[in-house]
Parts: structure tokens; sequence; C-alpha cells
């Protein structure tokens, strides 16, 4: 095949005013079937086409292809300053920005003063978060000139990434007369604003971005965030359908979709949600762990622990979903399954107090009384505020014949949740099995002031371990109690 066939629709050294994606994504097409063929190499394309098909390919983030053609087009020109500066912009768009601080130094030995080529340079240092580096260069940029529009928008970039919001708002609010960069500078203030938590005003200034360019995804997108962290969800979900009417295979937008619907409490427009995300990238963990939450909390505990469990083939160390699987398990009281869960997690992360009361529950509940109490204690070390653990540690040191152990723990539950009646009613049994009527009284008659539907069930209970001449001793004294108290 004869490659000049290719350069038919290229006038020599004209440059097109608008770009015909159709015809030129045909070129593109052609000549990779060309390359495989070995038929570039033999008959390479005009330097002219080369430029033209690096600036098409860069414009429409075509990457792979921009650094392809760029590479042709320097072993036809090495020499070109522009051409090692395009292919510095390439590299830097891939994310190798080693790579393109190289090429960009290389156009700098062909064009040391390149005001373009030094700006470029200064977002790969920023790239390679050598935020300095960076700004050296711009403020020598602006010394030379203060009114370099990209040296500024580059300087409130740098103020932005290092976090000095208020600086980068006033040189961004300062750029706005500007014809070129106005649309970028509304983008970038509605990220500063939103960081600013200021979501208003991040709103209005993605929306006036939004105004000169509607086919921004990613603008749409950063509305609906700025939306899900105010809790507007319906606001949201509208921002993101636009993304995704925009960039259909945008993952994150879908990934958001599902956590909007699904704080909603509309689980299945949530799991379809998280479900389409997954198409686009499949081995998202936090996808499939919110996948996974979905149908646990719809009671497809299953379902739930298929995805859990393809999160954790993916991270060997997801706590989390170690923990929601474990929950699933242990709702379809497959406890073995559940406490090994339980322990991984712990392995991983020791510091979760919920995981351990987790694991401290099932061995309540199999029996294993002596574990279950070490790790109700462990519990407590962490949240020694949590009044119910400390009911569950004095229940299970009762079933282990550890009265005075169970009665300190209960006195501390009273002291921490003082109108919570459980713990009284506890201490109550307790006090009525040893036959100290004089401690027990007290405690039920604060019972019935907290709780008075316990008056009717108390008899019955307290029944099953006290004899009748006790318990009716027990009623008498209560009945004589309240009396007293009026």
């Amino acid at each position: 095949m004869n490659t000049s066939d290719f350069e038919d629709d290229f006038e020599s050294g004209e440059s097109l005013p608008e770009w015909n994606k159709k015809e030129m994504d045909e070129q593109i097409r052609r000549f990779r079937e060309a390359s495989k063929r070995g038929e570039a190499r033999s008959q390479p394309p005009s330097v002219n086409v080369l430029e033209e098909l690096v600036l098409y390919c860069i414009d429409t983030d075509k990457f792979d292809d921009a650094l392809h053609f760029c590479n042709q087009l320097l072993e036809m020109v090495p020499y070109s300053g522009d051409a090692w500066q395009k292919k510095g912009i390439i590299l830097s768009a891939q994310g190798d920005f080693t790579g393109a601080l190289a090429a960009l130094d290389h156009a700098l030995t062909l064009h040391p003063f390149d005001s373009e080529t030094l700006l470029n340079r200064a977002w790969a240092l920023d790239g390679l978060h050598r935020y300095d580096e960076a700004m050296a260069i711009v403020e020598q940029l602006l010394s030379l000139d203060s009114s370099n529009e990209e040296a500024l928008f580059m300087k409130a970039t740098l103020y932005q990434r290092n976090e000095n919001y208020e600086e980068a708002i006033k040189i961004f609010r300062y750029l706005l007369h500007s014809e070129e960069l106005a649309t970028d500078v509304w983008y970038e203030l509605g990220y500063c604003y939103d960081f600013k938590d200021e979501p208003e005003l991040a709103i209005q200034a993605y929306q006036k971005h939004i105004d000169e360019q509607p086919y921004n995804y990613n603008a749409w997108y950063n509305c609906g965030v700025v939306c899900s962290k105010e809790e507007k969800f319906y606001a949201a979900i509208e921002y993101y359908d636009m993304a995704l009417a925009i960039k259909e295979d945008f993952s994150a937008a879908w990934y958001n979709r599902g956590n909007a619907y699904a704080s909603l409490h509309r689980l299945t427009e949530a799991i379809e949600s998280y479900e389409e995300a997954l198409k686009h990238e499949p081995n998202d963990t936090a996808t499939l762990y919110n996948l996974g939450n979905a149908y646990q909390e719809i009671g497809d505990f299953r379902t739930a622990i298929e995805q859990y469990t393809k999160a954790i083939n993916l991270f060997s160390g997801y706590d989390e979903a170690l923990f929601a699987r474990g929950s699933c398990y242990d709702a379809l009281e497959q406890y073995h399954s559940a406490l090994a869960d339980y322990e991984r997690a712990l392995k991983y992360d020791s510091t979760v107090a919920e995981v351990w009361y987790a694991a401290a529950d099932i061995l309540y509940n199999t029996d294993r009384l002596e574990e279950s109490l070490e790790y109700y204690s462990h519990v407590l070390r962490l949240t020694p505020g949590d009044y119910e653990c400390w009911f569950d540690y004095a229940d299970t040191a009762l079933q282990l014949g550890l009265i005075d152990i169970a009665t300190a723990a209960l006195n501390k539950c009273i002291n921490l949740a003082p109108k919570w009646h459980e713990s009284y009613y506890a201490l109550a049994k307790i006090f009525a099995a040893a036959d100290a009527l004089n401690e027990a009284v007290p405690m039920l008659v604060k019972v019935f002031e907290l709780h008075e539907e316990q008056r009717n069930e108390y008899k019955a209970e307290f029944a099953m371990f006290l004899s009748a001449d006790k318990l009716d001793r027990l009623v008498q004294a209560v009945e004589q109690e309240e009396k007293a108290k009026g």
C-alpha cells in the first residue's frame, strides 16, 4: 500500500482550523494498519502530516497515538524543539512525568528560553510533587512578563495543589478577565471553593464553566460531588446523570450515583449503578464493597458475600470487607466462617471495637464464654464509655459465676447510663438471688420508675430462681418501699 494516499487530505504547510474527527480518526486507523505491516517505516508520512496528527491526538486525548506519531516525527526532525516539547506534553498527560521532564529538558537545549517549554516543564515538576522547583520557573517567567496569563494560571494552580486556596482564588479571580482562560478559570475556582467548604460558590463557578463547556463531563460530575457532600442527593444524581449522558463509561460517576441512591435508601437503583460501574472497572474494590453493602442491606446475604469476596481477593487486607462479610455469615448463622473473618480483620486492624464486639457476641452465642469475656474486655479498653458492652461483659461474667466482676460492671453501666433500666434490673436479680433484699428492692423500684412495663413481668422472671417464700418477701418489700416513697 502506498502511504502517499494518506497525504492527499493534507495540504503541505496548511493547518486545519477545525478537526474533522471522522476523517482524522480514519487517517489514524489507516496509519496503524500500515505500521503493523511495516509499510509506515519504509514510506513514512510527511513531517506536515505527522505534526497535524500529533496535534489532533493531543487535542482529543489519544495520547498513545500521539506518542507514536511524535516519535516518528522526532526520527525525521530530531532537532525540533517543538517536537520534543510535544513529547513532553504527551508524557505528562500519560503520567510519565520523569520522561516528560527529560523530553522538555531536551527541548530546552535547543531553545533555552522558550517560555512555553519552561511552563510545561513546571507542569511536569508539579506532577513529580517538586513544588518549589515548579514555582521557581513560574516566578522566573513572571519576572520577565508579569502579565503572562499562562504563568499566572500555573502559579494559582500550584497554590491550589499546596492547599493555599485563598491565594489561588485571588489569582484565578484576576484571570477571569482573560478571554482565553476564563472558562478554565471558572472550573478551577469551583475546585477551590469546594475544598474551602463553600458549596454554593463552587456550584456557581462550575456552572459558569459549563455554560461555555457544556460537554465537560468532569464539571457536571464535580457538581454532583459537591451536592453529595451537602446531602442533596437528588440534585447530585441529576448532575451525575448529565456526566453519564456525555461519557457513558464514566465509572466514578456510576459509583457516586450508586452512593447517592444508597444514601436515599433506594437500593435497587444503587445496585444498578454499582454494577454499571463494575462493567467499566471490574476490579474496583470500593465499588465491590459498596455493592456488597447494598445487597446486605436488602437482606441478600449470599450475594453480598460474593461481592465482599471479590473485593477481598483483590485486596487481602481489606479489613472492612472482612468484617462486612463476617456479618453476613453471622446473619446466616455460619458462625465458624463469621468468626474466621472477624479474626482476619483484627489481624489487619486491632483498633476497631465493633469487630471485637461482633466476635465476642459469636463466642458468647457458641458457649465460649471465657474467650467472649476477653473479647468484651478488648472492646471496653477501646471504648470505655460503651454502656451496652459493660452490660454484655457483666452478663458473661455472671454466666461464668464471677459475681463481683458482674456487679462492678453493672454499676459502671449505671454510671454511664443512669436512665437505662436494664442495668438496675440485672443488679436486682443478682441481689435477690443472694437474698440481699435491702439492695435488690431499691433497684427494682428504680426499674419501675424508668420502665413501668417491667412491673408486669418481674414476678414471673424472679420466680425462675427464687423460692415462693423469697419471692413473696421481695414483692412485699417492693410495695412497702414504693408506699414509703409516696
